[in-house]
Formats: structure tokens, C-alpha cells, sequence
């Protein structure tokens, strides 16, 4: 039998739990530098009590029955964030030296130069605010997307999104750990970068010479731009809804032109996210194909 879309999220988590756990296991033996904890406290209590509510409704009702699927999917979907979360502990302590440089050197030969649209941004208070506004809302997003979905019963949709999630990851996570990157703020010089912006910088250099991280603030992978990638996630999330997807789809627009425009990333960060993007919906496909003929 050929695999479904499940299978297709376990084997993809299973790659990158396994491709973590290498990078994690050369740091421990080798190279040993200290680094933040990504993930999220008490998980094993949540995961217990997540499971423990779901065998119980599986108990009492039907594995159909609509509160006992919510669950399951529910305790699917924060597996899935674990497993995400495991994989930026280990790809923070990737040994390779930064290509801020090479890409800031590239954008240079096109006449691409940030600090200018840094500048032509700040002109706009207003238009900064509202570009600040849209750049956080993406973790309220994703927090609470995937559970309307869930609620809406369109659990498909669902694993679509899981699977998406985890294939980016692998191909994004390996990106950064051969090519590291520690965003424009650590290396051009502009007067409108905020602190966290300038953490990013700092974490990488804290770590990669053995000094416990003073912050766990800001991002920490830049190429490729996972708000980019995760941003149009939610979009796709919404698609069976006209509507609702057409508003994402704008407000997710100006988040994207957020991410260069506030200089939280390259433009060859996004464009390195739509590649990405277009990779993982092609073995979505792939898993969809399969699945459609097991």
C-alpha cells in the first residue's frame, strides 16, 4: 500500500527528529556550545494530559465522535510544534560561519540595499506601526488558525498544513545549519533596528564562542524566512473559505513586505522562502497523489 498523507507526516517529522538529533549529538561530543531552550515547558505533562483526555473520550464515545477527533488532532498538532521545537534547539548550534556577507554583497550587485528602505519606511510612522502590528500577529496566527480549522471539522485541511510545516522545516532548518545566517541588524548599519532585531546577532555570536546566551529574544533563522513560509501556511489553512482566505491573503501580504521593509530580513530570504514553499507543496502533492491511489 502506498503511503497516505499521515504516513507522509510521520516520515517527515521522523527525518527531521533524526537530522536534529545528529546536529545535537555533534554539538554534545564535539563541539559543545551552550544555547537556548526552545522547547515549550511541561511538555510531557501536556502531552500526558492531552493524551489521557483523548483515550478517554475514545473510551466513552466513538473514535468518530466530533470532541474525540478534536482532540486527536489537537495532540497531533502540538506534536508537530514539539518536534519544530526540537529542531531549532538543534539547529542553533550549527558550526559553520555566517553568509550574511555574501548575501548582503549580493543584493549590493542588483542595488538592493536595505538601509535605504529602512530609511524610506521610517519616513511613515503610521505605516510602520501598521507593518509592526502585522509582523507579530503572525504567532496569534498560528495559534489560532489551526484551531478553527480543527473546530470546523477540516481535519484534511489539517494535515495538509502539518505536513507543509514539517517539510519546510527539513529543507529550511538544513539551509540554515550548512549556511547560517544572523539577519541585516547584525551586520548594516541603521538607526531604526530595535533590540530584538540586534539579538539575533547577538545569540549567534554569544554561542559560537562558548558564552551562555544573554537573550533567547528576537528570530534566529533569516534565509530562509520562516515568517514568510509560515505566514502563507495560515493563508493556505483558510482556503476552503472565500472570504476569510482573501482577507489573510492581504493582511499576510503586508506582513511579508514587513519582514524586509521593518529589515527583519534579506529579500533573498523570502525569495529563498517561496522556493521552499513551492517544494513543499510538490511533495504534498506528491503524498496527495499516493494517497488518492493506495
Amino acid at each position: 500500500m502506498r503511503p497516505s498523507l499521515t504516513k507522509c507526516i510521520a516520515i517527515a517529522a521522523a527525518l527531521l527528529i533524526l537530522l536534529s538529533s545528529i546536529a545535537l549529538g555533534v554539538n554534545y561530543y564535539f563541539i559543545h556550545y551552550p544555547g537556548n531552550n526552545y522547547i515549550p515547558p511541561n511538555i510531557e505533562l501536556t502531552v500526558l494530559i492531552l493524551i489521557l483526555i483523548y483515550s478517554g473520550l475514545l473510551l466513552q464515545f466513538r473514535r468518530n465522535f466530533r470532541l474525540t477527533r478534536i482532540f486527536k488532532e489537537i495532540t497531533f498538532y502540538y506534536l508537530v510544534l514539539c518536534v519544530l521545537a526540537y529542531a531549532t534547539n538543534a539547529a542553533q548550534y550549527t558550526p559553520f560561519p555566517t553568509i550574511d556577507q555574501k548575501i548582503v554583497a549580493f543584493e549590493s550587485y542588483f542595488h538592493i540595499h536595505l538601509e535605504k528602505w529602512l530609511d524610506w519606511t521610517h519616513q511613515y510612522p503610521l505605516f510602520v506601526a501598521i507593518l509592526t502590528w502585522m509582523y507579530e500577529s503572525l504567532a496569534y496566527q498560528m495559534a489560532a488558525i489551526p484551531l478553527i480549522v480543527i473546530a470546523a471539522g477540516k481535519y484534511h485541511i489539517l494535515r495538509q498544513y502539518l505536513f507543509l510545516l514539517l517539510a519546510s522545516a527539513l529543507f529550511g532548518f538544513s539551509i540554515y545549519y550548512f549556511f547560517p545566517t544572523t539577519a541585516p541588524a547584525s551586520i548594516i548599519e541603521s538607526p531604526h533596528f530595535i533590540e530584538e532585531q540586534k539579538a539575533t546577532g547577538i545569540k549567534f555570536f554569544e554561542i559560537h564562542h562558548h558564552i551562555e546566551p544573554s537573550t533567547i529574544e528576537g528570530g534566529m533563522i533569516a534565509l530562509p524566512s520562516f515568517h514568510v513560509i509560515w505566514a502563507w501556511l495560515c493563508v493556505y489553512l483558510l482556503h476552503p473559505w472565500k472570504i476569510a482566505f482573501a482577507l489573510i491573503l492581504i493582511a499576510n501580504t503586508i506582513l511579508v513586505l514587513s519582514c524586509v521593509l521593518l529589515g527583519w530580513h534579506y529579500l533573498s530570504d523570502v525569495l529563498a522562502s517561496i522556493v521552499i514553499l513551492l517544494i513543499a507543496h510538490y511533495l504534498l502533492r506528491i503524498c496527495q497523489k499516493h494517497h488518492n491511489n493506495a
